[in-house]
């Protein structure tokens, strides 16, 4: 792993933590719960730093120490990418979802901020409307208990992260925004997200252009993002400057289909 890797890495888990109400040692890595927002399922998820755990032993983990927290869901992340990338067809062969997420870094000079849209730097409240219109158009965002948790963790992830949001308005309404987290050293842009109607005009672009000329002004000797692997964003990340220097795998049973399972003889509930 190289030393931006483990740079942003660090900085992730600790916002993590930072937020969550409980965290629990593990051989393997860290096991942490938040039950106030045990719907969140990123605060409520089972870490693994080291390789060579099987997954057998991951999933009775996961089962035995999110069962007995009571999360109707099971989350695993695995932060070393070798050990993820071989892990992930057994999960996927088990019925699990499985996703893999890049970290970019930002090297060299960053790019003009795009003068002909004006971003603004703006209260967390005023981005809050934009993104509960994002939640509600996953496929699991139509559960008002949700959204409401979704919107009180992103709150408590700024307030870790001394968070800044930069936005586009259009008549005094979010359009597109995006976060920045800092610790002084390492910044992390994050939660950029355009309307549906605002689409293709590069509003996106300008909210992280902002976001990262604001980082490098004020010093910060690291700049990175996380995106999914599998979307089109990262593509547009690395056209602005952003480098792939590694990925972490995360691997869900999602409520339903937990939970048919502990019921299901032969489940693991039987």
């Amino acid at each position: 792993m190289s030393e931006d890797l483990r740079r942003a890495c660090a900085f992730e888990e600790a916002l993590r933590e930072h937020c969550a109400e409980r965290i629990l040692p593990l051989p393997w890595g860290r096991a942490v719960f938040s039950p106030g927002l045990n719907r969140v399922w990123e605060l409520n998820v089972l870490r693994v730093e080291r390789a060579g755990v099987s997954i057998d032993e991951l999933i009775a983990e996961a089962e035995r120490l999110q069962g007995e927290a009571g999360l109707a869901h099971r989350r695993i992340v695995v932060l070393d990418e070798d050990a993820g990338a071989a892990l992930e067809p057994g999960f996927s062969e088990r019925g699990w979802k499985t996703d893999s997420f890049v970290y970019m870094v930002h090297r060299g000079e960053p790019p003009a901020r795009a003068n002909s849209v004006r971003v603004e730097e703006v209260e967390r409240r005023a981005v809050d409307p934009l993104r509960e219109v994002i939640i509600r158009a996953e496929p699991w965002g139509n559960d008002d208990e949700v959204v409401r948790q979704l919107l009180v963790s992103s709150a408590r992830v700024a307030e870790a992260g001394r968070g800044r949001q930069f936005a586009v308005l259009v008549n005094g309404r979010a359009v597109s925004a995006a976060d920045l987290y800092s610790d002084e050293r390492t910044a992390q842009i994050e939660d950029v997200a355009t309307l549906p109607e605002h689409r293709g005009r590069g509003l996106a672009t300008a909210v992280v252009l902002h976001a990262l000329a604001e980082a490098v002004d004020t010093g910060h000797e690291l700049v990175f993002l996380i995106a999914d692997d599998k979307d089109w964003p990262k593509e547009l990340y690395a056209k602005l400057g952003f480098e792939l220097v590694g990925r972490k795998f995360a691997f869900l049973k999602p409520p339903a289909q937990a939970s048919r399972e502990r019921t299901e003889p032969g489940g693991p509930g039987s």
